[in-house]
């Protein structure tokens, strides 16, 4: 069965790259959201493997919020993708379990065996 991953990212290039980048590794893009309250309710819904998940989102819920509904619903690995290197963001998101905290621009390389690896153990 092929895994299946939801991009959570407000820039659209950037999602269109990730959502390129698993396909190339053999698992399916689910959707495409851009937006924390779109996010939670495609999560729950479609109870994606993974969420690829952006700190920075489009509108009033961030990722770190967003993340944090969603675990209270049900857990789902997620793996935080974000531009941000200040120490506030990456202690905010401390307070989340995630899988991995990857920082804009990353290795390709990178990305891909943080998500074997998450998958792996979920």
């Amino acid at each position: 069965m092929c895994k299946t991953i939801l991009i959570v990212e407000d820039e659209m290039i950037n999602a269109l790259f990730l959502k390129h980048l698993i396909q190339l590794s053999g698992y399916k893009c689910c959707g495409i959201v851009t937006r924390g309250d779109d996010a939670i309710k495609k999560a729950l819904e479609l109870n994606p493997d993974l969420i690829l998940m952006d700190i920075f989102l489009s509108d009033n819920i961030d990722g770190i919020q967003a993340s944090e509904y969603i675990h209270k619903q049900k857990f789902i690995p997620i793996i935080f993708i974000t531009a941000s290197s200040d120490k506030e963001t990456y202690e905010r998101a401390q307070s989340v379990k995630y899988n991995a905290f990857l920082r804009k621009p990353f290795n390709n390389e990178e990305l891909t065996t943080q998500i074997v690896q998450t998958l792996k153990i979920s």
